[in-house]
């Protein structure tokens, strides 16, 4: 009976992940080294960048510290923050958006987000991640200097 119990928790398991799978929800089986970080907090990420000899700084939306996270709409916190001012220095201009930078993810930052996303030509969903942070451009600062830059 407990070999019977066993394999039919087997079956459900199975078949729940297929049913899951058939509806694009998945399961991470990635190792945990290459596992998503999580959802952007206030632990921003740091990218260093030479230009013309000298090294500038990018201040990235980050999860404890690391550049790989994720962040949509009711999201609140720093890295928030330096997303709304990426967008608005290397893209108001561009998309017509300009933002308050108080680090709340609502309607106009995600619109604004689409925006630039739509510009550097990839999905313009409005939700911020990896394929956001590597073909948005970022601001880079080096001393009271800023200029805009890929990472």
């Amino acid at each position: 009976m407990k070999r019977m119990r066993g394999s039919r928790m087997t079956a459900g398991a199975v078949a729940g992940l297929t049913l899951l799978s058939g509806l694009g929800i998945g399961v991470a089986t990635a190792s945990p080294a290459a596992a998503y970080a999580g959802y952007c907090d206030d632990r921003y990420a740091t990218v260093t960048k030479t230009f013309s000899g000298a090294t500038w700084t990018a201040y990235l939306p980050g999860y404890k510290g690391d550049k790989d996270c994720t962040m949509g709409g009711g999201a609140q916190s720093s890295s928030v923050g330096l997303l709304q001012r990426s967008l608005n220095m290397c893209y108001s201009e561009d998309t017509g958006h300009s933002l308050k930078v108080d680090g709340i993810f609502g309607t106009k930052t995600g619109n604004a987000l689409a925006a630039a996303q739509r510009r550097e030509g990839i999905t313009g969903d409005g939700i911020y991640g990896k394929d956001s942070r590597n073909h948005l451009k970022w601001e880079f600062t080096r001393n009271a200097s800023t200029r805009c830059a890929r990472i």
